[in-house]
């Protein structure tokens, strides 16, 4: 198969992400763009595809619209009014296939992600005069469309390919303000939260810190962690960061309130973390017991 070339366009108002290429003898061309909300701020990305499918030297032409959330993950499609998806002879899609389509383009982990074009047709010819016919492979045949199979690979690469996914991520990580920052937090969304996290510069801490508070107070599992680790140490001894630890300390899980007392310095505690941990401290031989020794003895 041969890799589409991409080619990135960013324009003042708006982002353009231009692929360029082709996917075997199939042109490919399509521009992702960024859609803002009432407030002006980032929204989501869609784009409008057009390509040629062709499948046993016969060719439909596919035009759809494409939408990806701010983590550049696929979220849906909408159709062309007046142009209708085809399969081979030109057979419209029926409802049922246009769910099916929907389906296999909001699984990310399609097994369909695994094979090239040729290797979802077998083939079933007999004998050499009996001429060429195929059928899906077992693995994707009840996933896929049936005569729109090549449709449905073409598809659901563009949805998910990881430079796609790449471009958009860089695009919000390049975007981030403090009203974006926000309204991103508002969604709870962990994914989302752990990339900002992991986007935020050491300086930009201080300026996120009453998001950073949010995003640990909507928290589960590791992120507390993984955000108190991430956190710069100042911002950590900042009085509102430390207020909030004290507060929630009896809430953190183990891992959350070891990963805290390895940043906090002694002559940095606010009086409030102070009597946090004079109350936690125990008759365990801990590794939690000897930290707040080292802090507060």
């Amino acid at each position: 198969m041969k890799v589409a070339q991409f080619l990135f366009l960013i324009l003042p108002c708006a982002l353009i992400v231009s692929f360029i290429g082709n996917e075997q003898s199939d042109d490919l061309y399509f521009e992702i763009k960024e859609i803002r909300d009432g407030e002006g701020l980032l929204d989501r990305y869609e784009t409008y595809i057009r390509t040629p499918v062709c499948e046993d030297d016969k060719c439909y032409l596919v035009e759809i619209m494409f939408f990806w959330d701010l983590m550049g993950r696929y979220v849906g499609y909408d159709t062309i009014p007046g142009q209708q998806l085809t399969k081979l002879d030109h057979i419209p899609f029926t409802s049922e296939d246009y769910q099916k389509l929907d389906r296999l383009l909001k699984d990310s982990a399609s097994p369909i992600g695994k094979y090239s074009k040729e290797e979802l047709i077998k083939d079933t010819r007999e004998s050499e005069v009996d001429g060429f016919s195929g059928a899906t492979i077992q693995e994707v045949k009840e996933q896929v469309v049936s005569g729109g199979v090549y449709s449905c690979h073409t598809l659901w690469h563009i949805a998910h390919s990881g430079e796609v996914i790449d471009s958009l991520k860089n695009w919000t990580k390049a975007s981030l303000t403090k009203p974006f920052v926000k309204k991103l937090v508002k969604l709870d969304d962990q994914e989302l939260n752990y990339f900002l996290i992991n986007s935020f510069k050491d300086e930009e801490f201080d300026l996120y810190l009453p998001e950073v508070i949010l995003m640990m107070k909507q928290a589960e599992g590791y992120f507390v962690k993984n955000t108190i680790e991430a956190i710069p140490s100042n911002v950590i001894h900042d009085s509102l960061s430390q207020t909030y630890f004290a507060s929630e300390f009896k809430k953190l899980n183990y891992f959350s309130q070891v990963a805290l007392l390895k940043k906090l310095k002694p002559n940095n505690l606010i009086l409030e973390m102070k009597d946090v941990l004079h109350g936690e401290l125990s008759e365990k031989n801990s590794i939690k017991n000897k930290l707040i020794h080292n802090l507060i003895d």
